[in-house]
Order: C-alpha cells, then sequence, then structure tokens
C-alpha cells in the first residue's frame, strides 16, 4: 500500500566495529568531508562578498552564470533560488503555458515531487508516464502515448545522474509541437555522447546533496536562445518595474552572491568529484553484477553518469535495508511512492493509463552510499554486505 512520501532516509544511527577495532558507521552522506576539502576557499570567498557588501545579482552571481553556461555548452545562463522555479519559470518564460488553462506537461512517475510540483507552480497540469524498467529513466513511448491536445511541453528528467533517451523525446516533442525542459537537477556533469543536449532547456538544483551543491539553495536554466535567458532573468525579479509591464506572473528568486560564489569554486572540482563517484560505482558494479536478486541500475555505457545516486532493484528490498541497517549502513529509497499515487498529484495530475513498471519497482529499489567523498572500504564493505546477504 501506498504511502504519502517522496523521500525517506534511515532515521537510525547505526554502529559497526571497523578493522581497527573501533566503532564507526557509514552514512548514507556526509557533506562535512567535502566542506573540509574546499572549507578555507569558501570562508575566504564569503569574507570577500560580505567585505563587497553586494549580497545579491552581484559580479559572483554573473560569473557563476558564465562559467556554468560555458560547462553546459550553452550560450546562457540564468541563476535562480532553487530547481523548482527553473523549471516553473522555464515553462513559464517559454510561453508554452497559460496558467489555469489546463495546459498538460508531461513528466517521469519516478521523480522528486519537486519536478510536478513546479509544473503545478507554473499553472499547468502534470501528466505522469511510466519509466524504463533497467534504468527507471522516462519511457519514450509512454510519453508518446500520453500526448493529448491539451499537451504543451515534457520535461524528462536525468534522474539519478544518467541522460534519459533525449533524443527520442525530442523527436517525438518535434513531431506534436511541444517544448521540451530537462530537469537535470541530479546530472550535473552527465552528458549523452559526449553532448550535453542543452540547446533546448535545461533545469538545475543546487540543492546541498547534489553533484554541485550550495551552502544552501540555488538553481539555474541554461538554453541556447538568448532572449528566453532574458526572459527568465526578467520573471525572476516579478516585483520589479519591467516584469510588472509582462503579462506573466514572475517571482522573487535570485540566486545571492554567497551562494554564487561558493558554487564558483565547486565547479572547479566537479570534473574531478564527479570521477571519483564514477570509479566508486564501477566497483559496486564489478562486485554486485553477478547477484540475481540484487540488480544495479543499467548504466549506459556511451554517455557520462554523473552517478549521483547508486540505486539497485531487489524484490527483498526491506529485508536488505534491515540487514543493511544492523551492520551499521545507511541507506535511503528514491523515491518510495510513484508522483502519480501522492495524493496531491491524484487531486491536481494526470496519470498515463499505462504505468506498470513504476509501479512496480517502487517497492524494490534503494539507494546505496555513494558520493564523491565515500571512502573506497566503505563501499567495498557495503558490497560485501549485500553479498553476505544474498548467501542467507
Amino acid at each position: 500500500m501506498y504511502t504519502p512520501a517522496s523521500f525517506e532516509l534511515s532515521t537510525f544511527t547505526y554502529r559497526i566495529v571497523s578493522t581497527t577495532g573501533t566503532h564507526t558507521s557509514i552514512p548514507f552522506l556526509d557533506l562535512s568531508r567535502q566542506h573540509r576539502e574546499v572549507e578555507a576557499e569558501i570562508i575566504a570567498a564569503i569574507s570577500k562578498v560580505i567585505s563587497r557588501s553586494t549580497f545579491v545579482l552581484g559580479n559572483e552571481v554573473s560569473c557563476f552564470e558564465a562559467e556554468w553556461a560555458a560547462y553546459c555548452g550553452t550560450l546562457g545562463c540564468a541563476a535562480v533560488a532553487n530547481g523548482t522555479d527553473a523549471i516553473c519559470l522555464s515553462l513559464l518564460a517559454s510561453g508554452v503555458v497559460t496558467p489555469g488553462n489546463g495546459d498538460e506537461v508531461i513528466t517521469s512517475s519516478i521523480s522528486a515531487g519537486y519536478t510536478a510540483l513546479a509544473i503545478l507552480q507554473a499553472g499547468a497540469v502534470p501528466v505522469f508516464v511510466d519509466v524504463d524498467r533497467e534504468t527507471l529513466l522516462v519511457d519514450p513511448a509512454s510519453v508518446e502515448r500520453s500526448i493529448t491536445q491539451l499537451t504543451k511541453a515534457i520535461v524528462p528528467v536525468h534522474l539519478y545522474g544518467q541522460i534519459c533517451d533525449i533524443d527520442a523525446i525530442s523527436a517525438i516533442a518535434l513531431r506534436h509541437g511541444l517544448s521540451v525542459i530537462e530537469d537535470a537537477a541530479q546530472a550535473h556533469g552527465a552528458w549523452r555522447n559526449e553532448s550535453s543536449g542543452f540547446d533546448r532547456i535545461g533545469a538545475f538544483s543546487f540543492y546541498p546533496t547534489k553533484n554541485l551543491g550550495a551552502c544552501g539553495d540555488g538553481g539555474a536554466v541554461v538554453s541556447n536562445d538568448m532572449e528566453f535567458i532574458q526572459r527568465i532573468k526578467c520573471l525572476r525579479q516579478g516585483g520589479h518595474q519591467a516584469a510588472l509591464a509582462q503579462p506573466i506572473t514572475g517571482r522573487n528568486s535570485r540566486l545571492d552572491e554567497i551562494q554564487a560564489a561558493v558554487l564558483r569554486i565547486k565547479l572547479g572540482r566537479l570534473d574531478e568529484w564527479n570521477q571519483g563517484r564514477s570509479r566508486l560505482a564501477d566497483n559496486y558494479d564489478q562486485i554486485l553484477s553477478s547477484l540475481e536478486g540484487v540488480e544495479p541500475l543499467k548504466r549506459n555505457p556511451r554517455d557520462r553518469h554523473a552517478d549521483h545516486l547508486y540505486v539497485v532493484k531487489t524484490r527483498r528490498r526491506n529485508e536488505l535495508r534491515a540487514f543493511l541497517q544492523n551492520r551499521s549502513i545507511e541507506t535511503a529509497v528514491h523515491y518510495p511512492v510513484p508522483l502519480n499515487h501522492e495524493p496531491l498529484f491524484m487531486l491536481e495530475g494526470r496519470a498515463a493509463a499505462d504505468i506498470t513498471v513504476a509501479d512496480e519497482v517502487s517497492s524494490q529499489i534503494l539507494s546505496l552510499p555513494l558520493n564523491s567523498h565515500s571512502f573506497d572500504w566503505e563501499i567495498e564493505a557495503v558490497a560485501q554486505a549485500i553479498l553476505e546477504f544474498e548467501r542467507q
């Protein structure tokens, strides 16, 4: 039976005995490790911002926008307050959605709730479609079957750090005259065939847990359409005169100078940190690939995976999770409830008739510890514990 939750993280503190005989635990995520690496640079950068006393939309934001656009291979970037606003403002600035008109926007049934929340905030109706069984990325065939006369846009989700089949989705959008806005909140540094694909519209979150995370909230929109980027920059200051002259209701959604300064420092390390994630994910793959009862999600070898999360499927998910808990290994579930079953979206959205995979796998998926600053021994310990579980 589904419960109304979109994210579940174990709330217990577990302890194991390490090889040195001391008591420790394997956290799902420990941001303090990353912070220690860049702490001195961040403190210095924040001090400069405070000395200049320009705190919103100053030089740090402008520089970060230019650097993030260059990294993504696009002409422009507009920094906003968070990833939800990045999607919402993209829908509004593109002009494809008229609030309250019943316009439909297709998105994945497996994602953080903020994807669909952004669609609602833009005044549109989220339409949920099924996912691919091996990757849990949005299924292009389900997208096409869900298109109606009310459909205006598609928001595909680059889930867990892997680019979805954006070529197929873009072809569908072209045939039906739809806009595509890519939810890249989990895909910082992910590429398809050595191309980011953000010549359309890419929406990012810089929430602290992301591959590129701020010390607070943040978001951005990237595109090669500079007129579109300028509309985002206008609408992010919805109370200013320029925005009030527009027929679209804007937002108060601005990235502050401190967060931009932090992101600029971390951006210089993003590729290195992602390489570390990928190496650890490969270690998991090598150990777990022979198992029958625990199946890692498929990673497309043609693409560069950002490895934001390492997710496995098992029909004994709850048993495995409890087993790992007892060995002081913290895990998470992304996401225990398909969005089409969340009460808010059941009331305000619409689900495709063919959602079967998402409903099935939502009770099977489990996120294992993996991030840029995980230790090799931690990955080895988690994998060995799963092997022990399977031998039972």
